[in-house]
């Protein structure tokens, strides 16, 4: 039973750091859209209604 925890206690301290570092990246930079463009302003000429 203790070398079981023993062999367990790496493998799950791996496992949250590695959770965590991801959380991380999500919470920093949230993903953008694949689609989004900046939005184009259209100008008027002047003397066209």
């Amino acid at each position: 039973m203790t070398v079981i925890a023993v062999l367990l206690l790496p493998v799950l301290g791996i496992l949250l750091y590695g959770l965590d570092q991801v959380e991380d990246r999500w919470v920093v930079r949230p993903p953008r859209s694949r689609h989004a463009r900046p939005r184009r302003r259209h100008r008027m000429k002047a003397g066209r209604p």
